[in-house]
């Protein structure tokens, strides 16, 4: 097994960080990692914000919920679907199609590519890190203070630093139940996700001295009734996108 594989295999999210800044060379090599991601048909429809000034890490702290590590990390990255560019520069197309889904969901797509190469560069480098899309509780305020033009997402943040602490790894759902064969197979469904709930329960109680005991199945059910982010879908089609 090489390096690369130990690594991706032992990720953890690494909110943490050493009182230690990321030098210019190592940030300018992180993103431009991040743009060497695969893009639908070359479009790159993704833009990337380093954000420097404290008082907008404040406001994206306030809009997170008071994630402590978008304060303390030395690199905080936003990351925005961008299809403003194509819409403003491409040549012979009709200005309506970017207003669709496939075109929003092309951004999206590259957008997270383009972190998930930016955050391996990173950890390859010893950094460690987290994506944060609490800052989607108010992507109006985002646009307002980043100035966002239309057709522009803000989506997540990717922060970044030298990891200050060492979580054990959360339990994945078993590889049967992520990869199918030749079709969408659920014959094992019931039993593959009850043994995970499971091993989230044990994993959770180990971690938290048993102050919370839920399973897979409860969290998530949980987390998602607790942030659903329907303005989300409205404050994005008032900007031009997912109108068709």
């Amino acid at each position: 097994m090489n390096e690369t594989i130990k690594m991706l295999l032992n990720h953890t999210s690494i909110r943490k960080y050493q009182d230690r800044p990321i030098d210019r060379e190592m940030v300018d090599t992180i993103i431009h990692c991040a743009q060497m991601a695969p893009t639908s048909s070359h479009y790159q429809a993704y833009t990337i914000i380093e954000v420097r000034d404290t008082s907008k890490i404040d406001v994206l702290y306030d809009i997170a919920g008071g994630q402590e590590w978008i304060k303390t990390a030395p690199l905080v990255l936003l990351f925005c679907a961008d299809l403003h560019r194509g819409r403003k520069f491409y040549k012979g197309v009709d200005k309506e199609v970017f207003s669709n889904t496939e075109c929003y969901t092309v951004a999206v797509v590259d957008a997270s590519l383009a972190m998930q190469k930016a955050f391996i560069a990173a950890q390859s480098m010893g950094l460690g890190g987290v994506t944060v899309g609490g800052i989607r509780n108010n992507v109006e305020k985002l646009s307002e203070i980043f100035e966002l033009p239309d057709m522009v997402a803000p989506l997540f943040l990717l922060c970044l630093g030298y990891p200050d602490d060492k979580p054990d790894k959360k339990p994945r759902l078993p590889m049967e139940e992520i990869c199918k064969v030749d079709f969408y197979d659920e014959s094992q469904q019931e039993r593959l996700i009850g043994e995970f709930d499971e091993t989230v329960r044990d994993y959770y109680i180990q971690r938290t001295q048993g102050k919370i005991r839920d399973t897979w199945t409860e969290r998530c059910g949980k987390l998602l009734m607790a942030k659903t982010r329907d303005d989300v879908g409205v404050f994005f089609r008032k900007i031009g996108l997912l109108k068709k």
